[in-house]
């Protein structure tokens, strides 16, 4: 009975070696084996009982290297063909890497990476870049590295640094622009500088630069002097946006020169250009003028419209005019086609004849201007039909008309030019005056 369970016993504890064996080098912990090893260095310093010398606004170089040995034996069997040996999966999965730099303000800076996987036989090198940041404070910190498998902490080395301000450091520590940076083009961008000095030697004569490289334009001034920790502010620099600038995003560079401007250091951001309307170049613009679009019209007679088309663009254009009524009358068009050189104007005259049965009241009838297959203008002229046979329905008014209308064009276009400047006037003063 005995050896029955002694051969049980062995039997048993066989089955669960097999299992750990089989199991363990397979999980996360794969490089807490033999088969694995973690190699981490700072800066090119492998030792971590160094202590390390670093400024503030550098950046920390940190290499961890993560390798797992190939496991080359052959399976082996028994007699009976049982596997006595079998080879297990050595690949290490979702390993993270993490360094930890402690002291900033009650709060640590972090970086890390997760490595997927590293295979059997091979090595992986991962690389985290820590920047020490410009307000850290002076003395000593410590940089912890830590390697992570699943839960299990797989490596753990602390490194201890000291920390102390460049001799040059000067930054960009606020930039303000007005209106703001979404500006008009032909208006002007004010850039006001906030600059600070990080480094532990006064400068002189620093040079800020605010430019838009696409657009050609810059503007620079000099703070003759910046102590060391102190901040200073860089008179007003205006850039003014061309008129014809097109619509869109540009790139605006506020550039700090230092340490007789042999560093520097640059911050960018993005301006968005407004078309101007009043400033843009003219195209194809059509002004239209109706008079009178109202008229008094008795049924069987007709009522004559004076339609005035003037070209505001840079180039000649050829326009068609459509004419529409409903069943109350019938209408025609003096000219159905019509091109005008630019700045010139066109009187076309739209005669709508009512029917004898036409209903009295108000009625309607539309004039459709196109360029092309583009409907440009639509006007809707009104008719106030009576059962007067004396009202007038002639078209002797057609001179008169036609006078009153260019008179009309004319002023629409001088009042037009007399609005858009002075809405202009009123935005530049408005800017003096804010800036």
């Amino acid at each position: 009975m005995r050896k029955l369970l002694s051969i049980m016993a062995l039997f048993v504890i066989s089955l669960l070696t097999v299992s750990m064996v089989s199991a363990a080098p397979s999980t996360l912990g794969g490089l807490n084996t033999s088969y694995g090893s973690v190699e981490i260095e700072v800066n090119d310093e492998k030792d971590d009982s160094t202590l390390l010398s670093v400024e503030e606004g550098e950046e920390l170089d940190v290499e961890v290297e993560l390798a797992i040995e190939s496991d080359n034996a052959d399976a082996t069997f028994d007699m009976d063909g049982d596997p006595l040996y079998v080879p297990v999966d050595l690949t290490a999965r979702n390993i993270e890497v993490e360094a930890r730099l402690s002291g900033y303000e009650d709060e640590d800076v972090v970086e890390n990476v997760l490595v997927s996987k590293v295979t059997e036989g091979t090595e992986k090198t991962v690389k985290l870049k820590l920047l020490v940041p410009n307000d850290f404070q002076n003395g000593e910190a410590t940089l912890r590295v830590l390697v992570f498998g699943g839960n299990d902490v797989i490596a753990d080395k602390t490194y201890k640094l000291f920390v102390e301000s460049p001799s040059h450091s000067v930054e960009i520590a606020d930039v303000s622009f007005s209106p703001s940076l979404s500006v008009k083009a032909g208006r002007s961008l004010l850039a006001t500088v906030l600059l600070e000095n990080v480094g532990e030697e006064n400068e002189e004569d620093v040079k800020v630069t605010v430019a838009v490289p696409e657009l050609g334009l810059s503007a620079s001034e000099y703070v003759d002097e910046l102590n060391a920790d102190d901040h200073e502010d860089v008179d007003e620099m205006f850039l003014q946006i061309p008129a014809d600038t097109q619509a869109g995003e540009y790139t605006v560079e506020v550039t700090a020169q230092y340490d007789d401007l042999d560093e520097s250091v640059t911050e960018t951001y993005t301006l968005k250009v407004l078309a101007n309307e009043l400033l843009a170049p003219k195209t194809g613009k059509l002004v239209l003028a109706v008079g009178p679009e109202m008229q008094t019209v008795a049924a069987g007679k007709t009522a004559s419209y004076a339609v005035a088309l003037t070209n505001e663009g840079s180039a000649s254009k050829a326009y068609t005019l459509e004419v529409a009524t409903g069943d109350w009358a019938t209408a025609s068009v003096s000219e159905s086609l019509v091109v005008l050189e630019p700045g010139k104007n066109k009187v076309v005259y739209v005669d709508v004849a009512a029917k004898e049965d036409a209903t009295a009241g108000e009625h309607l009838a539309s004039v459709t201007v196109k360029s092309g297959s583009d409907v440009l203008e639509t006007v809707v002229l009104k008719a106030n039909v009576v059962q007067d046979a004396g009202a007038d329905g002639s078209a002797s008014l057609r001179n008169g008309l036609e006078i009153a209308l260019i008179v009309l064009v004319v002023l629409l276009v001088l009042m037009g030019l007399v609005i858009g400047f002075s809405r202009l006037r009123k935005d530049d003063e408005g800017e003096e005056k804010y800036y």
